[in-house]
């Protein structure tokens, strides 16, 4: 794992090696800097992947998350975006989507899981963050999903 930082603008560009996990890998770089709050996006590829896509009830309304889908080659990573931000315990967590493809040029999308995405060559990523925002992921009695909310540390 490799990563550089530019104080100046609060962004950190990394890479992560061969059989890193996609997220805890990036998260570990978070909790190393002191991130609490941010976006990331990333480009690469995965030895394995693992996601998810939400399900609907009978009524056609989202209710919870499907059986996650797991690809158990390579893939080329082609995009993934989310935040990180702080889970209901306090605890660094990150909400990642992105998109994947498959070396018979299948493409496929959805809501990683932490865990399932180990690096095939190495992903490339950035992470924007300020120490001014908080970020918290918690359930949305609502929407029957997690969310997250943003609030400024200067208001």
């Amino acid at each position: 794992m490799s990563s550089q930082v530019t104080m100046n603008n609060q962004v950190v560009y990394g890479s992560l090696d061969v059989a890193e996990d996609l997220m805890d890998g990036i998260l570990s770089i978070c909790k190393e800097k002191h991130i609490h709050s941010g976006m990331v996006t990333c480009i690469g590829s995965l030895d394995t992947t693992g996601f998810t896509v939400f399900k609907v009830n009978e009524k056609n309304k989202p209710d919870g998350y499907a059986e996650p889908f797991m690809i158990d080659e390579p893939v080329e990573l082609i995009q993934a975006t989310g935040f990180i931000c702080q889970d209901e315990s306090g605890e660094l967590d990150m909400h990642l989507h992105g998109i994947v493809e498959r070396m018979d040029g299948s493409i496929h999308a959805g809501h990683f899981l932490r865990g399932f995405n180990k690096v095939c060559i190495t992903v490339e990523f950035t992470i924007i963050y300020s120490h001014d925002v908080t970020a918290v992921r918690k359930y949305n009695a609502a929407l029957n999903y997690k969310t997250i909310s943003f609030t400024s540390k200067s208001t």
